[in-house]
């Protein structure tokens, strides 16, 4: 079994924990204000840790388990990662964190172990529709449908609405403000998962050298 990739994430997590109250006060104030005035805010407000992807751990399947013990060598690199994190019961934000991945590259990797039967499939219906979406195997209109907030009947006639408007006029609205218009959603269901997506590709990668008290409890810690 290869060495698990040092879980970065946790330990900054750990490092921001152990601050004085007085410096944590301050991050605080500076977070809220910034989360507050984003577009992000109501999309916070409604993630709980039960439908978060970025919370969530990936569970091995049997099969999964038995890549683990005889590694074939059948899979990706990555997905060999996402399965030692999974084996470490690690959360998706640890995994990716500590593979210097993009949230579109944890995604796309998470489904493609799912797709070989090596991950067990989350049974939230947000948390699989966010991944989905995230690794661009459905569009916006399909995720709505599949975290519940709108049915078939109303996507299709959202979509026509698009071509006709198009047809029409020769402009192409997006869905999203097509499905605010017909009241099937309001701006703050729409604007955070679309800022989501759109920062989906940014990768975290922490500043550590071997000087850096960070990294050494890093080492330690593994």
């Amino acid at each position: 079994m290869q060495a698990v990739p040092k879980n970065v994430f946790k330990f900054l997590i750990q490092e921001i924990i152990s601050l004085p109250v007085w410096i944590k006060q301050i991050i605080y104030l500076e977070l809220r204000q910034q989360l507050e005035s984003s577009e992000m805010k109501s999309y916070f407000r409604s993630t709980s840790k039960d439908n978060c992807f970025q919370l969530y751990i990936p569970r091995l399947t049997y099969a999964g388990k038995k890549e683990i013990e005889k590694r074939t060598g059948n899979y990706k690199e990555g997905v060999y990662s996402l399965l030692e994190g999974a084996f470490q019961e690690l959360s998706i934000i640890e995994i990716a964190v500590s593979n210097n991945w993009s949230f579109y590259e944890c995604s796309k990797t998470f489904l493609e172990a799912v797709d070989n039967e090596v991950i067990i499939n989350p049974t939230s219906p947000v948390i699989r529709g966010t991944v989905l979406y995230m690794a661009g195997r459905i569009r916006l209109g399909e995720y709505f449908v599949k975290i519940g907030k709108i049915n078939m009947e109303q996507l299709d006639e959202a979509l026509r609405n698009q071509k006709y408007i198009e047809d029409s006029i020769g402009d192409r609205p997006g869905l999203a403000d097509i499905l605010i218009d017909l009241e099937f959603l309001t701006k703050e269901d729409t604007e955070g998962i679309l800022f989501l997506k759109k920062d989906s590709e940014s990768v975290y990668k922490p500043t550590l050298t071997e000087d850096n008290e960070l990294f050494a409890k890093i080492e330690a810690g593994n």
